[in-house]
């Protein structure tokens, strides 16, 4: 399953504005704002993903340590009987 990511208009406008700008001031570039969307456009697909897996992968830690708290838990209700 690979959805792109997608912003909402109001991030995805000043996401392209902060690109402009970083352009303007770190390579003393001017640059349009379809410009700015388009190399937008190139992160979101492109690399973008790459910072989504890793927030899944964090996701995934978190989630596997805290299953991990439960099951000891779990384990620590159970009790003993002398019937198996």
């Amino acid at each position: 399953m690979n959805r792109p990511i997608v912003l909402s208009t109001e991030a995805r406008r000043a996401a392209a504005q902060r690109l402009q700008q970083w352009i303007k001031d770190e390579l003393d570039q001017e640059v349009g704002g379809l410009q700015a969307e388009a190399l937008l456009d190139v992160v979101l697909t492109d690399i973008g993903p790459l910072f989504y897996n890793r927030g899944v992968a964090d996701a995934r830690t978190v989630v596997a340590a805290r299953a991990e708290d439960l099951d000891d838990a779990l384990h620590g209700l159970e009790r003993q009987s002398p019937l198996r």
